[in-house]
């Protein structure tokens, strides 16, 4: 017999701090996407999930152009 398992038994823990959150607190956090997308997003391997707390206080990366995007506009600058 096979044993289902429901979403909102299931718990994860914050990738940071290691704080636990099940799917209902989730889907409370991500309110704006629907309850099919949060559970594909929540069975997902590959997507990793983050409490509130943390993910709020993620540095972000520095925005980094391509270098062509320079040598582009100094053609035109140096004329």
């Amino acid at each position: 017999m096979i044993k289902m398992i429901r979403e909102d038994s299931q718990i994860k823990r914050c990738t940071d701090c290691g704080k636990s959150i099940t799917f209902s607190e989730f889907c409370l956090y991500n309110s704006s996407i629907s309850k099919e997308r949060a559970k594909d997003l929540w069975n997902d391997s590959m997507i990793v999930i983050y409490c509130p707390e943390c993910y709020f206080n993620i540095p972000e990366k520095p925005f980094k152009q391509k270098r062509g995007y320079f040598n582009y506009h100094l053609r035109f600058t140096n004329n």
